[in-house]
C-alpha cells in the first residue's frame, strides 16, 4: 500500500479554514462582549431614568415648598395692610369715643391680627427651613444626577464599543431587539 500525501493544495485550504474558524470564534466573543456592554449599558440608562423621574419629583416638591413660602409672606404683607388701616382707626377712637364698644371691637381686631402676623411670621420662618433644605437638597441631587448622567454618555454613547455595537449586527440585535430598547440612547447612533 502506498501512503497518500496530501496534495500541496489541501494544506493551505486547511489553514484558511483553521484561520477562520479562529476569527469566527474571536469575532464571536467580540459579539458576546459587546452584547454584555450593550446589556449594561441599557441597565444604566433605566437606572438614569429612575433617578430623573425622582429630580423631577423633588423639583416639584421644592417648588411646592417655595410656593407655600411665598403664599405666608404674602399672608403677612396682607396682615400688615390690616394692621395699618386699624392703628389709623384706633387713633380716631382715642380721640373720639374710646370706651365705645365700637373702639373696643376695633382694638380686640388689632390683638387679633397681631397675633395672626407673629404666627404668620413663626411659620414663615419654619417654611424658609424647609425651603431651604429642599433647595439644597435639589441642587445636590441635581449635580450627581448630572455626572452620572455624563458618565453614562461617555460610556455607552460616545465610545469605541457603543459604535462597534451598532456595526455588529448580532450584538445589536440581541441588545436592541425591543421596542424600548430600539428608543433608548444605548441602541442609538445620535
Amino acid at each position: 500500500m502506498k501512503n497518500k500525501q496530501k496534495s500541496p493544495m489541501c494544506r493551505p485550504a486547511l489553514r484558511v479554514g483553521i484561520v477562520l474558524i479562529g476569527l469566527t470564534t474571536i469575532s464571536l466573543a467580540h459579539s458576546s462582549d459587546l452584547i454584555a456592554f450593550g446589556k449594561e449599558c441599557l441597565a444604566k440608562e433605566e437606572r438614569l431614568k429612575t433617578a430623573k423621574d425622582e429630580l423631577d419629583a423633588l423639583s416639584l416638591s421644592a417648588n411646592r415648598t417655595q410656593g407655600q413660602t411665598h403664599h405666608a409672606r404674602n399672608d403677612i404683607d396682607l396682615y400688615q395692610e390690616e394692621k395699618a388701616e386699624l392703628e389709623a382707626i384706633i387713633a380716631d377712637c382715642a380721640a373720639t369715643n374710646p370706651n365705645s364698644a365700637y373702639c373696643h371691637q376695633i382694638r380686640y381686631q388689632y390683638n387679633e391680627i397681631s397675633y395672626l402676623i407673629q404666627r404668620a411670621k413663626v411659620d414663615a420662618l419654619e417654611e424658609g427651613k424647609d425651603d431651604n433644605s429642599a433647595f439644597i437638597d435639589l441642587e445636590l441631587t441635581k449635580a450627581d444626577f448630572n455626572q452620572q448622567h455624563e458618565a453614562f454618555i461617555a460610556y455607552c454613547r460616545n465610545s469605541d464599543a457603543h459604535y462597534a455595537l451598532l456595526q455588529n449586527p448580532t450584538a445589536y440585535a440581541a441588545v436592541c431587539s425591543n421596542a424600548n430598547a430600539k428608543r433608548s440612547i444605548t441602541c442609538s447612533l445620535f
